[in-house]
Formats: structure tokens, sequence, C-alpha cells
């Protein structure tokens, strides 16, 4: 099966907008005030799981889409760089560029140290050193390397998965004991920038939880269309995760990757199997034609909701947590229609080749 011909899934795409708003919520934390009890704090607090829920969905997307082809030849290969490029790089140039200018405007200097943070935010490299990991450029831009580094990785894995399912476990396993391989020998005062001392390795069983995901639902015969058991299932796994998760974002490596793992396998991976099968209200809700077009926008408003665009809504605008989540969903939107889709589709239709029959 050809990418074109793939189905779309509106409820995963409107779930999009889902965990970008926990992101902005996370970060701006309307709660953080002392007429809220703790539990509703920690609870808000651990909203990073937006963050989990986008490289879930990302290992199923793209492994839905090109894990299917029988061999990726030149052509193939070329077209899926351009498609991820297109996808992903246009609209973080543009908004990390305004990063910088609106730097130079408001301090009115550019040193050494900006350069570095420039080079290692276009190149989105900036999350393998500690120092510039939330730093330099978009500080959320972090999760980019992340998904730079599966993008340019993941025909490898099909391969080797193809070859035997033994990889889809032994592949992220291995990934995460060389992370902290990485981390534990480059630990030395002299390790310049911080070089893989923010360990980010444990996120890999998130992206091939997605991609066993996507090879279970190719071949699945299962018709629970009007259960909702998987859907509410996953929500309920996640908000008790939530809520009694005993461990910290700085817990250790083991520990972060045990804590990926449980909330993949009992919170996120039941809860889109339930949105790819079952029709519930929530489904339903995801999938109407507002929540879908917010959650193709929802690249954008996970760039600029924190950064100098809040910020001047803030400033110059309305000073009210509300206003700027609308704000900055309308401009979400007119950014995907007028510059992110426009931009993706000239760089495919320059770039792309098509396959010789």
């Amino acid at each position: 099966m050809s990418q074109s011909t793939k189905k779309f899934f509106p409820a995963l795409t409107g779930f999009r907008a889902i965990a970008a708003w926990m992101i902005f919520v996370l970060h701006f934390f309307p709660f953080n005030n002392p007429f809220f009890p703790d539990f509703i704090k920690k609870f808000i607090q651990e909203w990073h799981i937006g963050v989990d829920m986008f490289f879930v969905l990302s290992g199923f997307l793209i492994t839905y889409r090109y894990f299917g082809q029988k061999q990726m030849n030149r052509v193939e290969i070329k077209n899926y760089f351009v498609n991820r490029f297109s996808r992903i790089y246009p609209m973080y140039f543009l908004i990390t560029l305004g990063v910088f200018v609106d730097f130079i405007i408001r301090n009115q200097y550019w040193d050494r140290e900006k350069t570095i943070e420039a080079i290692l935010s276009f190149t989105m490299t900036k999350a393998i050193f500690a120092k510039y990991f939330f730093a330099a450029g978009i500080s959320q831009g972090w999760t980019l390397t992340l998904e730079e580094m599966f993008y340019f990785t993941a025909p490898l894995y099909f391969v080797l998965i193809k070859k035997n399912k033994f990889w889809l476990v032994a592949i992220p396993v291995f990934l995460f004991l060389f992370g902290v391989f990485l981390r534990n020998i480059s630990a030395v005062p002299e390790n310049s920038w911080g070089f893989m001392q923010k360990n980010f390795s444990y996120y890999i069983f998130e992206f091939f939880a997605g991609m066993f995901l996507a090879l279970v639902f190719t071949r699945n015969r299962f018709n629970l269309k009007s259960s909702g058991l998987f859907t509410y299932f996953g929500i309920f796994s996640i908000a008790v995760y939530l809520l009694l998760n005993p461990f910290g974002y700085s817990s250790p490596d083991f520990i972060r990757a045990s804590q990926t793992i449980l909330l993949a396998s009992f919170g996120i991976l039941p809860l889109f199997w339930g949105l790819l099968h079952e029709d519930t209200l929530v489904s339903k809700f995801l999938s109407t034609n507002l929540m879908v077009l917010l959650g193709k926008s929802s690249f954008i408003f996970y760039l600029i909701h924190k950064g100098f665009i809040s910020m001047f809504i803030y400033e110059f605008v309305f000073p009210n947590v509300l206003a700027i989540f609308i704000i900055l969903n309308i401009i979400s939107i007119l950014m995907f229609k007028y510059l992110e889709e426009p931009a993706r589709q000239w760089i495919r239709k320059k770039y792309a080749e098509k396959a010789k029959k």
C-alpha cells in the first residue's frame, strides 16, 4: 500500500490539539495559586506527558505510512526525507528566526554565545547539549531533536524489524542502554556544553510503542466499534498516572524508562487503539471539523505557545491566559492555512520525485 492510499485518522489528528494544549497549560500553569489544592497542582505538573503522546503518535504514523513498502529505493527514500523536511522544518525555521530577531530587537546585541545557540537551534541539535537544552532558540524545540533523530533512523529500523520482529524490542533497549553509556562516559568537567548530560534516550520506547501499534493495527481483525473499552481504559490509566506517579521528571534513567513504558503501554496505546477503532463520544468530538483543524495547526501552536509571540500578546494585547490561548490558536490556524500548508505543498512539488512504473 502506497503512502498516498493510506487512511486519514481524524480522531488522532484532533487529539494532537489536546496534547499541545496540555503543554500550554503546563507552561502557563493557571492553577498554581494558593486557592487550589496540592493534588490539582501535582496533576497539572504531570501534563508534560503531552510530549510523550506526540512521540507515540509519531512512531505510529511513520510506521503506518512507510513500513509496508517492500523495499525503499532511491526515489522513495528521497521522498521520505522530503516529506519529513516539508512537514517539520519550514515553520520551525521561520519561528526560530523570529526568536533570534526578537532577541536582537529587545537586547540590541549579538555575541558568540548567541551564534552557538543559533547554529544548534537551526540544525535541531540543541537537545544533545544540556547547556542549550532549553536555553537556545525555541525552548520547547528540544523535542524536535528527538523527532529528527527518529525520522533519520526509522528506515533502518524498518529493515531490521522486517527481517525479525525481535528487533522491535531489541533496538529500543539497545538505544536506551547506549544513551545511558554515553551519559556516563561524558560526565567529566571538561565536557563541552554538557554533551549528552540531559539523557533523553528513554523516549525511544515511546516511538517504538507507536511502531508496535501501527504493526498491530495493520494486521488486526478486531471489531470493537461499539464497546469504548480501550478508549476509556486509556483515559482512566492516564488520569491515574497523572495523579499517583510518585517519581519526578528528573528521576534516574531506569525509572524514567519504566515510567515511559508503563504510560505508553497502559495509557497512550489503549487510548489510541480506541480512537482508531471505537465509536465513542471522545472519538466523535475529536473528529469534528474544528478539532481536526486545530489538530492540523497544533504543530505551530506548540512552537509559538511559549516565546516571543505569546510574550507580545501578554505585553501589548491582553495579559490573560485564556485570551492568550484563544489568540494563539487563531494565529496557529492562520499560519497553518496560509504558510505551513502552502510551503509544504511547494517543497513536495518541487523536490519530490515520482516513482518510475
